[in-house]
């Protein structure tokens, strides 16, 4: 039996709000802003790296 492994990348939005950029991830509840488009995407790939680095992993029950 084979299972898929394929990652599950999130889906993200970006919206300009009161002169910054708003990178949401609706799925999560998690959002970042920055200057530009670019910023507030890499901001919201930190915030996300750092939300999956805090869920409990196979080996921590």
């Amino acid at each position: 039996m084979r299972t898929n492994k394929r990652k599950r990348e999130p889906n993200y939005v970006v919206v300009k709000e009161n002169g910054v950029f708003v990178a949401r991830c609706p799925d999560l509840g998690l959002a970042s802003q920055g200057a530009t488009e670019q910023e507030a995407i890499e901001n919201l790939e930190e915030a996300l790296a750092m939300y999956f680095e805090d869920l409990p992993g196979p080996a921590d029950g």
